[in-house]
């Protein structure tokens, strides 16, 4: 027993320091923003330096402020016990921690996250959480992006995150893909040179060019109907209405294939068939029983030649291989 308390302590030690891209993703849930109550201070300065400081709530050193031996040393390094301060009121919490203490840190968190949800989703604003259109983010920084952006309805906001972070939904498709470009035209203007098509991102394959067509709505958009039977529903207008959209940007690309592939600037891409992809709702926050999962997967599973991911299962996957190759 005396080895095995000793191995617990060594494991501890050569566990001490926080990683960089817990460091990054306590930034990011926080809004770049002093989480201490009534501070809310921009860590980001206008010259893109970071000012914030990343706090403990629970100290992973022995002789720290509220240090519980008691805490598991893994669950000290996630992003759970951490939160974002300015350098004053980082200092203040470790000079008072029995005032400061682990509970009301956690309180303090929460309450600052919640307060960001809501900032963001109210104004929909693209500026809260850094996205610059011009610059490209890691696959953590999106998947932080979207714990705080759950609630946000603005399409044009996910169309620029995923713009950002091609790598999100590179990650879907089983073969390599990559993100050919975004906003592009499929065909479908009329002889007067009126109207045309625009699909939201289009994908292809490395090695044989052939494309996806993607369409995404947002998290907040309606999956399911009323219900049908006792234990069937149906789709909603807004998924049927994606679908229907997806298969008319196919159908007009084939139609102009010859002409859109000799227009694109030296990128060449194949149309075989080309499969869609609509990624589209949340499941967790709308289906809230069997018959809702059964109607949705039931309908979903039965397309051939589309695809429907939902944002969460969307962002649970990127998740699931950053956890892989960490």
């Amino acid at each position: 027993m005396e080895f095995e308390a000793e191995q617990v302590t060594f494991e501890r030690k050569i566990r001490r320091y926080l990683s960089a891209s817990v460091k990054r993703q306590v930034a990011i849930l926080s809004g770049y923003r002093c989480s201490f109550p009534g501070c809310d201070q921009n860590l980001m300065l206008q010259d893109s330096s970071f000012i914030g400081e990343i706090a403990s709530i629970e100290a992973i050193h022995s002789h720290g402020p509220r240090y519980n031996p008691s805490t598991n040393a893994d669950q000290l390094l996630q992003t759970e016990n951490y939160l974002l301060l300015c350098p004053n009121h980082h200092a203040i919490i470790d000079r008072q921690p029995e005032i400061y203490s682990a509970e009301w840190l956690r309180k303090a968190r929460k309450e600052h996250l919640n307060k960001i949800s809501e900032i963001v989703s109210a104004s929909k604003c693209v500026a809260e959480v850094k996205l610059d259109e011009q610059v490209e983010i890691s696959l953590e920084e999106a998947i932080g992006v979207w714990k705080v952006n759950r609630e946000n309805a603005s399409e044009e906001f996910w169309q620029t995150l995923l713009q950002k972070c091609p790598a999100v939904l590179s990650q879907i498709f089983p073969k390599s893909m990559f993100q050919l470009g975004s906003k592009c035209y499929v065909g479908g203007k009329s002889i007067n040179n009126s109207g045309g098509n625009l699909v939201d991102f289009i994908y292809a394959s490395r090695l044989t060019g052939n494309i996806v067509l993607v369409e995404i709505k947002t998290p907040k958009t309606i999956l399911l109907g009323k219900r049908y039977r006792t234990n069937a529903y149906s789709i909603s207008e807004e998924l049927s209405g994606a679908f229907v959209q997806v298969l008319n940007y196919k159908d007009q690309l084939m139609k102009e294939y010859f002409k859109l592939s000799e227009g694109n600037g030296g990128d060449s891409f194949s149309a075989f068939n080309p499969k869609c992809l609509i990624v589209i709702g949340t499941l967790e926050s709308e289906l809230k029983n069997n018959s809702q999962y059964k109607s949705f997967e039931l309908f979903r599973n039965s397309m051939t030649n589309v695809e429907i991911v939902t944002y969460d299962e969307l962002f649970q996957k990127a998740q699931d291989i950053l956890d892989m190759i960490k």
